[in-house]
């Protein structure tokens, strides 16, 4: 509710109850954990550290019982504590070193040193379903993240720190503010658009959509956020990314574009008690790349304002005389000097800051671990009017117990409490504070609009002849809100039983709960002279309030029967089970125009209400699948996969799909082990089938109703909702992807390299065909579009330098992808998937049949058969045709870290790259339309009289006509001419740097109680070191959706962000 004094209350919840309750928790789980009448067993606890040839504590070692699905892994400080009996086998193994197995007798504490160097690939790696395997054995690409990706170069949305990382991984964050999603795709655009592009996100064997909540159309948006933001880096065990569709093919339709894997820490056995606490401060600056003109200011025709009037309706415009410093009279009246204001970017926003800090709890004994942590992130945006801040706590808690020595259960819990205040509006015309900075002439100072926001009625004062598209933030300022609660509770509880060292059966069920409000208002006064807004009801206070109030369940049921053996020379794993996955979700919405008591803002407080609805939307899907896995002598392996579905979304007619997949590896270098110059080498392939449903709402088959607000004869009339058309006949769009790789090391593993070859071809997608009006409808969802993706990913890992004490290691990876449309409907080879409408109604995105997805399309210039640009008599342009300038998608993504070890030092370097997309900036056309870009200088500097523009005239004759400035540029606007406004998306980035100080050593012998210590300083977005579009970054887009993508819109920023960050371990 919207108090009188314009300041929002908002009800916070208290966490002191739910601190009381997690301290009880942790006392229980403690006491379980510790408890000797609780936890007894036969196998006898082994600890101990690992540490590499320099000495170095190895976190993340997979410990494994051979034979057994016993295992556990190194901490921070590479301690390790596991049950086994005396005459077990321990298997230590890390990427990039050697496995060690080492026999035990009778020894309570083990030290193991691993060398870096490794013939082999034994390092386990997380799979579909949290199944752990050797990377040797799988067909298809999977690859691991570092932990210290995630934790050197930290940011509120864990993705972010993923870019350039990961061959094949795309990851584009819009410039939306503290609090917003980030864009995923693996493998290129595999769907026309929508949530269909997302991997599946997988925690802890809970599946769930990565859940982007930002806009996909043209109009001013601002964006929520996504789920991968619920995740606290620190919290993190390992992430695997599942790249193709053979490594997703488990889970059905909803990884049809690749999975990503994340299991959570659980604490360590053995271990005692143990306090881990993060600290890390991040200052967030902001980085202006525009170049604006500073020679002409606020004007037209080459003349200043005179007047108010003129002032007014010049604002937005810089085709005045040249700045002297004289006074001139401003839109309020007052007058100001007529002078330069180059600084304004940096002058409005303010220097962001996040800070974070995590402690955690663990602890574990012979029989069973646990770890809870909980985590406060609070972020101040760089938007200052309104006030943009986002919070979110973290409570979790992991627990894995042997309740008998056969019998094993494991529990997580998450739970986020999300506080977005104020996103920034962004991307076209509108209440944005970017487009308003942006497009205002720069002559007017910032101030001015600070200080003359508020006209004497109580409106918002006119600035500019579009008084009602380029609104002044500061009038924003504690009168508009947008507010966003989110609070999620994720919960997974697994229980397994070995009926035998080589058979157990397991059952899993996941919960995952959210409730959300958004609260957003257009408060009086906004954009508008007129006070007061009757609309036919009496008086009122103009304005509008909105809310939103959603809940959701997810409920995710499955079992497994799994069984591994070796017969001789082979090996065999076969897996069978079942999933039940549950939906449902419930939205109120409510919205209200005018208002009795102004600035109060409430439903109840409205006087007209323009929406009340409340919408449910269930489904379900039942699930079977099997999965196989034979090996021959450790160097051959066979995976064959199948899963069935069974969708409620779809006619019970045609209900159901089935997804194969088959996969092979083969170790060569078992063959080849008398050349030493060839440490490992592998060929994998991999065919397989998997489809999606995403696409395909709840009740898509049904016809919707709605009641009539008059009557007949006294009778409520009802109606059929809607103009789209039921389709009993959709089915989920298919994926078939095949694969092929190799895998290399040589030189004792020194030189490292990876390459991977994919074609993927998705049919039957779902895209709106126009019927027949008289049917009653104007379109219907059907299956018609197809597309194919052809890439390569390409990983190089080298250690140029090794010596004592010293290491540098350099990895590179690209990757190429391009996405083709096959078809689109029967007797349709061009879609416009979305016109930009939000500056100046200029261009569309397109699907065309034989084209790469996503192209560009707007008029161009008209040219002769000789291809010289066609004007008329008055040296004006002409309008050509409507032609695409090439596809928004980027075809190369990719990355080059640099990392310099010396003792306990590390000094870490991230640049990163994006080639081969085209953008159209709608800035620039601005900009040059209405005199503020240093393209606009053209045809008024010294001694130029207009615009001489480089043509013929259409009798072939050249051009010698000059053209007023303003008139010509105008035109570009005018004939919808994007030429000049394509640029390349391309960019180099100085992504990271990182310096890292491991204290671990000295700080355990100096003060005993101190088990860790480790100190990083870190730089993000440190420098754009290519781009080629002007005055803008190449990476700012408004939105995380498909159908903004290539489109550059006004934006916040980009930041520079400098970050400190401490680990202490007790």
């Amino acid at each position: 509710m919207m108090i009188k004094g314009n300041i929002k209350q908002r009800n916070r919840l208290s966490i002191g109850d739910r601190t009381s309750i997690f301290l009880k928790v942790l006392i229980l789980v403690g006491t379980m954990s510790f408890n000797p009448a609780f936890l007894q067993g036969q196998e006898k606890p082994v600890r101990g550290q690992v540490r590499d040839t320099e000495n170095v504590p190895l976190e993340g070692v997979t410990v494994q019982v051979k034979g057994t699905s016993i295992a556990t892994a190194t901490n921070a400080n590479g301690n390790f504590s596991i049950n086994a009996p005396s005459g077990a086998v321990l298997a230590f193994s890390l990427i990039g070193h050697q496995t060690r197995e080492i026999t035990l007798q009778n020894q309570a504490v083990l030290n193991v040193q691993l060398s870096p160097e490794s013939r082999s690939m034994d390092e386990v790696v997380v799979t579909a379903l949290g199944i752990k395997k050797e990377s040797k054995k799988l067909g298809y690409s999977a690859e691991t993240v570092k932990r210290q990706d995630l934790l050197q170069n930290r940011t509120v949305n864990v993705m972010e720190s993923l870019e350039g990382k990961v061959a094949g991984l795309d990851i584009s964050p819009p410039a939306a503010g503290a609090g917003s999603s980030t864009k995923i795709r693996l493998r290129g655009q595999s769907a026309f658009a929508g949530a269909a592009n997302s991997p599946l996100i997988v925690i802890n064997g809970l599946p769930m959509d990565q859940g982007a909540r930002s806009s996909n159309g043209w109009e001013p948006a601002y964006d929520l956020g996504d789920n991968m933001q619920q995740i606290n880096p620190d919290d993190i065990e390992s992430m695997t990314v599942l790249k193709g569709a053979t490594a997703a093919a488990i889970y059905g339709s909803r990884a049809a574009n690749g999975a990503i894997i994340i299991t959570t820490k659980n604490g360590q056995r053995d271990q005692g008690i143990g306090i881990e606490y993060t600290s890390n401060f991040t200052v967030n600056s902001v980085l202006d790349f525009t170049d604006f003109q500073q020679e002409f200011g606020q004007g037209q025709g080459g003349q200043r304002p005179t007047d108010v009037g003129s002032a007014i309706s010049t604002g937005m415009l810089g085709w005045g005389s040249r700045m002297d410093g004289e006074p001139i009279i401003n839109f309020d009246g007052i007058m100001r000097p007529y002078s330069s204001n180059p600084n304004r970017i940096k002058e409005f926003y303010r220097d962001g800051a996040v800070f974070t800090n995590t402690v955690a709890l663990s602890g574990g004994s012979d029989k069973g671990n646990f770890r809870a942590s909980f985590s406060n992130a609070d972020a101040k945006g760089i938007t200052p009017a309104p006030d943009n801040r986002y919070t979110k706590r973290i409570f979790n808690l992991g627990l894995n117990q042997d309740l008998t020595k056969r019998l094993h259960f494991s529990f997580n819990v998450n739970y986020t409490k999300e506080n977005n205040e104020n996103p920034p509006q962004v991307g076209a015309q509108g209440p944005g504070a970017p487009n308003f900075l942006t497009r205002m002439s720069t002559s007017i100072p910032l101030a001015a609009f600070r200080e003359s926001a508020v006209a004497e009625n109580g409106t918002e004062r006119q600035t500019s002849g579009f008084q009602g598209t380029l609104l002044n933030p500061y009038f924003a300022k504690g009168r508009e809100f947008i507010l966003n609660d989110r609070d999620r509770f994720l919960g997974t509880a697994t229980l397994r039983y070995d009926m035998t060292d080589w058979l157990y059966v397991q059952g899993r069920y996941n919960y995952d709960y959210s409730v959300s409000k958004l609260e957003f208002n257009t408060p009086t006064g906004r954009g508008t002279s007129t006070a007061f807004n009757n609309n036919g009801q009496g008086p009122g206070f103009n304005g509008m309030y909105h809310i939103e109030q959603a809940k959701g369940t997810e409920i995710n049921t499955d079992f497994l029967i799994g069984a591994n053996k070796e017969f001789g020379d082979f090996s065999v794993d076969l897996s069978v089970g079942g999933n039940i996955f549950k939906r449902d979700v419930g939205t109120f919405i409510d919205e209200v125009e005018d208002f009795t008591v102004r600035d109060l803002y409430s439903i109840q407080n409205g006087i007209n209400k323009t929406i009340n609805n409340y919408t449910i939307f269930r489904d379900q899907t039942n699930s079977l699948y099997a999965f196989a896995e034979v090996g021959y002598k450790g160097m051959l392996y066979v995976n064959l996969t199948g899963r069935k579905d069974w969708f409620s979304v779809l006619n019970p007619d045609a209900n159901s799909e089935f997804y194969p997949s088959v996969s092979g590896s083969f170790i060569f270098s078992e063959l080849m082990k008398d050349q030493s110059w060839l440490s490992y080498g592998k060929l994998r392939g991999s065919w397989a089938q998997v489809g999606s449903a995403n696409g395909i709402p709840p009740f898509s088959n049904h016809l919707f109703y709605d009641i009539l607000p008059n009557q007949l004869h006294g009778r409520t009339l009802g109606t059929i909702l809607g103009t789209r058309s039921p389709n009993a006949l959709l089915k989920p769009f298919s994926v078939e992807e095949r694969e092929l790789g190799v895998e290399l090391r040589f030189f004792d593993s020194r030189v490292n390299l990876d390459i991977a070859a994919y074609e993927k071809v998705t049919t039957d997608q779902i895209l709106p065909v126009q019927i027949s009006n008289a049917s009653g409808y104007t379109d219907t969802q059907q299956n018609v579009g197809s597309l194919q993706n052809r890439g390569m990913e390409f990983m190089l890992e080298v250690i140029p330098m090794k010596r004592d004490n010293f290491r540098w290691t350099s990895a590179f990876n690209a990757s190429l992808n391009t996405t083709k449309v096959l078809s689109i409907a029967p007797g349709t080879e061009r879609f416009v998937a979305q016109r930009f409408e939000g500056n100046e109604f200029i261009g569309s995105l397109v699907y065309e049949v034989g084209l790469p997805l996503n192209q560009l399309s707007a008029n161009t210039y008209l040219r002769n058969e000789n291809g010289e640009i066609l004007l008329n008599d008055n040296g004006r342009l002409l309008q050509g045709p409507v032609v695409n300038f090439g596809s928004a998608l980027p075809k190369w993504v990719g990355g080059w870290t640099n990392t310099f070890i010396y003792k306990n030092l590390s000094l870490s370097m991230h640049i990163d790259f994006k080639a081969g997309g085209k953008v159209l900036s709608s800035s620039a056309l601005n900009g040059l339309r209405q005199g503020h870009t240093k393209a606009s200088l053209v045809g008024r500097r010294e001694g130029e009289n207009g615009v001489v523009f480089d043509g013929v005239y259409q009798n072939g004759e050249t051009n010698t006509i000059a053209v007023n400035p303003q008139d010509f540029y105008t035109d570009y606007r005018n004939l919808q001419i994007a030429d000049p406004f394509i640029f390349k998306s391309d960019f180099i980035k100085l992504r990271n740097i990182a310096l890292t100080y491991n204290l671990s050593d000295y700080v355990k012998n100096k003060f005993g109680f101190i088990k860790g210590l480790t100190l990083t300083a870190s730089c993000r977005n440190v420098a754009i070191l290519y781009k080629d579009l002007p005055d803008y970054d190449p990476e700012a887009f408004a939105s995380s959706g498909d159908n903004r993508i290539g489109y550059e819109q006004a934006t916040v920023p980009t930041t520079r962000n400098y970050a400190f960050n401490l680990n202490i371990i007790f």
